[in-house]
């Protein structure tokens, strides 16, 4: 099985599977966006050093969540000639005439530098399956009372517009493992035929037990080695005067919600051949 380069952060699915037949069957008519971005809007990360400070989009030690994923999506440090994490979204095909359209989500494999990128079909998937189109409603948006008023808001999926089937999504946060439950994926599309998808809004709950589970690789900056519970307001030893924490069928955790802007790349067939470049056999 073939696996993203250095990130196996989304769980390959079944329905992943059985879409790279469907997807090498309309690999004409296939569209492909990727990631151009990706920011955490709620809840925010504090931590406890100097003072309770936000480290969400204001850097710390030279650290900051929202600065970690920016250069991961956008940049490969490690020279190999692949940016080091693409998330792409995939229509087998689109049609946006039609109410639904099947969909992969997951990582792929993105030739650097980012101005001429292009991305193999997703190699490590989650959220496959049918989505749901829109031509006059809102596609997904934040769930009444789970968000606090940070800055920048969090932005909605607006028409014309589509959302993913829900599922569970394991991302890499700037170095943060975070697996979300009951996730879903939406954005609105740009252009005729789309070019790009503008107000993508990733959704999802993670439980407070999963949350003081996880603990955060002991390299990361200023916030390594901690459980990530204790970075979320009103996680356990967490510095924050007020607290986050959601509750979705009676189990008490947090609601993620991160926005990105995602391109149109073209298809590129230069990895998928065998374990090529940044493919490991598992």
């Amino acid at each position: 099985m073939r696996i993203a380069k250095h990130h196996p952060t989304l769980r390959t699915s079944l329905a992943g599977a059985l879409l790279v037949a469907v997807s090498a069957a309309h690999c004409q008519d296939a569209a492909a966006f990727r990631f151009g971005d990706l920011d955490l809007r709620d809840p925010h990360v504090f931590v406890d050093l100097f003072g309770c400070r936000d480290v969400t989009d204001t850097a710390l030690g030279g650290f900051s969540v929202n600065g970690a994923l920016q250069t991961r999506i956008q940049t490969d440090t490690d020279a190999d000639g692949l940016l080091d994490l693409s998330y792409v979204v995939e229509f087998l095909p689109l049609d946006i005439a039609q109410p639904t359209n099947l969909i992969d989500f997951g990582l792929a494999n993105c030739t650097a530098p980012l101005a001429t990128t292009a991305c193999t079909e997703v190699v490590v998937s989650a959220l496959a399956g049918d989505a749901t189109l829109a031509t006059n409603a809102t596609c997904s948006a934040p769930l009444p009372g789970t968000t606090r008023p940070y800055v920048p808001a969090i932005a909605s999926a607006t028409a014309p517009c589509f959302v993913s089937p829900v599922g569970s999504v394991s991302l890499d946060l700037g170095g943060i493992p975070v697996t979300l439950q009951q996730a879903t994926l939406a954005a609105s599309f740009v252009g005729t035929p789309p070019a790009s998808l503008a107000n993508g809004l990733l959704r999802g709950f993670i439980s407070e037990t999963d949350a003081n589970a996880i603990i955060l690789p002991a390299n990361l900056p200023v916030i390594g080695g901690r459980p990530l519970s204790a970075l979320l307001p009103g996680g356990t030893g967490n510095c924050a005067a007020f607290s986050d924490k959601d509750v979705l069928d009676d189990v008490t955790g947090w609601w993620f919600y991160l926005n990105f802007p995602a391109t149109r790349v073209p298809r590129t067939d230069v990895f998928t051949a065998g374990f090529a470049d940044g493919f490991e056999p598992r």
